[in-house]
């Protein structure tokens, strides 16, 4: 059935709720970015190389994707508040812990940790509004979900770089200890405690064990994907590994009579269509601040400040399309917006690899607004056409899906989009003579082209133009298949979800609600 009505609560109180949770997701999603920032500081603190500390960052995204259904499990069964202040407490004093790392191994503990709490806080908060907020509450609320990610993810760069300018690294971490504080207090001050609506279920520990294994060694693949430290026979084998274990997951599910998520609502279109569409989406944004990244400091030679305020164009387009996304889907309907936003998304890689021919930054700023508009648009009513699916006992682990799919398929644009400008740049190098074998390495080549004789920094710019185009041709790709996905999977009218049981439900429950062997 569809989630519940709640009650009307008085607007301040539940502005207040909205306040706080968005507080926190606004922390989980700039921790993505902020520590980009910071690897220079890092590695000279720590007396470290580089590699060392990109463990840390990746440490962060692998736990945070491959334990959030886990988390969403426990959510349900918890109830949001004791589940949100469960994230918010382990987010806290894992930053507490990196803000002052005594070496590397303490640093990728503390952000394995930090992965922990935000996989517990990202569920409860959706847990909160089903706990909170009215059906067309919701609906309104969930319309800047978008803003608020993608400011995180935009802001993240530009405040460590104020932070770095100042203080010592372990304040990009020391920053989280305050905000999750107010996000306690927020917690035993607005929140009301819930029964539980999944405290009946059985737990799957099968399950959990299959699926928390292939997230994390599937996840492993892609995060490593381009990572030329790893070999290659063994960034396959843990993919492939990952993908058997995911499909053993599968069967377990489909045999199971207690499943950890039922798989069935994989057959609602409303459903799959939206994941669908947020996985596209996440590809090509991730990738494209990735991108935008070494756009700016290796095609510009940028700051990482500069960098980090070269991306604003992308929070402007996001805060844009989120104030108004609400009433543009009322007009045109859920699908039409869904699509549209994907389109723009596409659009704007487009942008952003017509700006990378000749390394223009108004044109890359033109692509990240579009590509902005592009996720505010889309993200709200995706959500919203995933919440609405749900029953109200697997909303926990429901939007925990949603989310898992956001971080690997994020995380998968990082590396394929990665893998293909590094290649890229590295086929143009090659093809001129008399340049060291070591400059196809962007890193080693911006140390031995990018300052020297006009022919070596015309190679050199001319290898991260020709990377930079082929990547985002990818993504526009990737983004185009996913609208034609969606046109094909959601349904053409999606206005009455709020009042009628989706298909997963129905072939999930019987006539007493109990779950049946999802098929």
């Amino acid at each position: 059935m569809p989630l519940p009505e709640s009650p009307t609560k008085p607007k301040p109180r539940a502005r207040a709720v909205v306040a706080t949770a968005y507080l926190s997701l606004f922390m989980v999603s700039a921790d993505n970015s902020i520590i980009n920032t910071a690897v220079p500081r890092i590695s000279a603190s720590l007396r470290t190389g580089i590699p060392d500390v990109q463990i840390a960052i990746d440490a962060y995204m692998l736990v945070f994707a491959s334990s959030l259904i886990i988390a969403g499990s426990f959510v349900d069964r918890m109830g949001a508040r004791r589940a949100y202040a469960t994230g918010i407490s382990v987010f806290t004093a894992a930053s507490l812990l990196g803000a002052f790392a005594p070496s590397v191994a303490a640093l990728v503990l503390s952000r394995a940790g930090m992965g922990v709490g935000a996989a517990f806080i990202v569920p409860s908060i959706f847990g909160m509004f089903a706990q909170e907020l009215t059906n067309d509450g919701r609906r309104r609320v969930l319309a800047l979900w978008p803003a608020v990610v993608g400011l995180g993810v935009a802001i993240g760069p530009v405040l460590g770089g104020l932070l770095l300018t100042h203080f010592w690294y372990g304040s990009i971490f020391l920053l989280n200890v305050p905000v999750g504080l107010v996000a306690l207090v927020g917690t035993a001050t607005l929140i009301r405690p819930s029964t539980p609506l999944a405290s009946a279920r059985r737990p799957d520990p099968r399950g959990a064990v299959l699926l928390l294994a292939g997230v994390a060694l599937f996840a492993a693949a892609v995060i490593f994907a381009a990572d030329g430290r790893v070999p290659a026979w063994l960034r396959l084998g843990l993919g492939a590994v990952g993908l058997l274990t995911l499909i053993g997951y599968t069967v377990h599910e489909r045999r199971t009579d207690r499943p950890l998520f039922d798989l069935g609502y994989f057959r609602e279109r409303r459903f799959a269509g939206a994941v669908v569409a947020m996985s596209g989406l996440f590809f090509a944004l991730f990738g494209t601040v990735f991108l935008a990244g070494q756009f700016t400091q290796y095609g510009l030679g940028w700051s990482p400040l500069q960098a980090g305020a070269g991306l604003l164009p992308l929070a402007i387009g996001l805060t844009t399309a989120s104030l108004t996304c609400a009433r543009v889907t009322a007009r045109l309907g859920a699908k039409t917006v869904v699509a549209a936003g994907l389109a723009l998304g596409a659009l704007g890689c487009a942008f952003c690899a017509t700006a990378a021919l000749g390394l223009h930054y108004p044109l890359l700023a033109s692509g990240l607004l579009s590509c902005g508009l592009g996720m505010g648009y889309s993200v709200g009513p995706a959500l919203t056409l995933i919440v609405t699916s749900l029953r109200a006992a697997d909303a926990g682990v429901g939007s925990s899906v949603n989310a898992m799919f956001q971080q690997v398929c994020g995380a998968g644009g990082v590396a394929v989009m990665g893998l293909v400008f590094t290649a890229g740049y590295g086929r143009h190098i090659a093809s001129v003579p008399d340049l060291p074998a070591a400059a196809r390495s962007i890193g080693d080549g911006h140390h031995l082209l990018a300052h020297g004789t006009p022919r070596s920094i015309a190679a050199f710019t001319d290898g991260i133009s020709s990377g930079l185009l082929a990547a985002w041709v990818t993504g526009a790709v990737v983004a185009g298949i996913a609208v034609i996905a969606v046109l094909l999977l959601l349904p053409a009218t999606t206005t009455n979800t709020q009042n009628t049981n989706t298909t997963a439900a129905k072939t999930a429950s019987g006539p007493s609600g109990a779950r049946k062997v999802n098929a």
